[in-house]
């Protein structure tokens, strides 16, 4: 079997904590990832976080 090259992770808005997007990262990427999403809850464009899965 071929091995895994990515792993799930969550991305948690940074304002309301809400779990909105779920997406894959490469092992090639060092750190956490950081991207500006819209929350649904927080009804505006919020930095999202990278949290494991």
């Amino acid at each position: 079997m071929a091995k895994k090259k990515k792993k799930a992770i969550k991305l948690q808005c940074s304002e309301c904590k809400k779990i909105n997007y779920f997406t894959n990262k490469t092992k090639n990427i060092e750190g956490k990832i950081e991207l500006s999403k819209f929350c649904n809850e927080c009804r505006k464009h919020t930095i999202h976080k990278e949290m494991r899965k």
